[in-house]
């Protein structure tokens, strides 16, 4: 689900029907274990970061106390932002993905369907961002914004 539209995405920028990206907002549901969670927003991170013009300059990272939420904001060196969240709901809930992607000339929207609709989504596998994790997870012990480079 999540590969198919970063993909879908991607073409949309690609084509400039958006203009260049400058705000993202990402919130996914997903029945996943506790410790999928910071592996999910690293993997969410990192797609956003590869719809953003510029280079991530800071990473800021919470969670609460019984890992169901992990939260990254993201700054980027052309002042453009990005909010992602990964909440772990109850086995056999219905995987949903809320995104909002502002361009300077547009802007692209997606909900999952639920209900009787969610049989047609495919199933959830975060993959990616690996290099993020650290980073997150110094962010989450700190609770302070972490600086960033990509190299």
């Amino acid at each position: 689900m999540i590969q198919s539209l970063q993909q879908s995405v991607q073409s949309v920028i690609d084509e400039g029907r958006i203009g260049s990206p400058v705000f993202l907002r990402c919130i996914v549901h997903a029945p996943i274990e506790a410790a999928d969670t910071v592996g999910g927003i690293a993997a969410l991170t990192a797609i956003a970061n590869s719809w953003m013009p510029d280079p991530p300059e800071q990473l800021y990272t919470l969670d609460n106390a019984d890992n169901t939420q992990i939260t990254a904001m993201v700054k980027y060196a052309g002042g453009q932002s990005a909010l992602v969240s990964v909440n772990r709901i109850p086995a056999g809930g219905e995987v949903t993905v809320d995104l909002r992607l502002v361009g300077n000339n547009g802007i692209i929207y997606h909900e999952t369907p639920t209900g009787p609709y969610h049989r047609m989504n495919e199933p959830l596998s975060f993959s990616g961002g690996e290099a993020l994790i650290d980073t997150i997870r110094q962010g989450l012990e700190t609770q302070q914004p972490i600086s960033v480079t990509e190299g």
